[in-house]
């Protein structure tokens, strides 16, 4: 019998991001986050905050991304949780640059729909 690697527990914003129309959309993010919470608890993920689009513009996705990025910096989340990346980012290049703006600052970005994300990168250091 082999037993599985537990994953760490870590504290993540769920960002909820939903499109149609403005009547719907509150509706929307609702089901959204529910579909998240059910996620993080099967993944050892606690839910420490909650940020909504409430459906503005792609410009407002990236101030807020900014502001979790900030909060990640100073200790008070380790990560950012959604559902998918194509809820909060126009494209792969622009999925890239938000995930990578949250591993910049040492946090975690995880999606329902692909897991943790990772950029695999190697970070190049200078000698002493």
């Amino acid at each position: 019998m082999s037993k599985r690697r537990k994953e760490p527990r870590i504290e993540c914003i769920a960002y909820l991001s939903a499109t149609g129309s403005l009547d719907k959309i509150l509706r929307l993010e609702d089901k959204q986050e529910q579909y998240i919470r059910t996620y993080a608890n099967a993944h050892n993920i606690d839910i420490v905050g909650v940020v909504r689009r409430h459906g503005m513009g792609m410009q407002q996705v990236n101030n807020q991304l900014l502001q979790i990025r900030d909060l990640i910096r100073t200790e008070r989340a380790e990560g950012i949780i959604v559902a998918n990346m194509k809820v909060i980012s126009s494209g792969v290049a622009d999925a890239y640059y938000k995930v990578g703006l949250i591993r910049a600052a040492g946090g975690e970005f995880v999606t329902v729909d692909e897991g943790r994300l990772g950029m695999n990168l190697v970070e190049e250091r200078e000698n002493e």
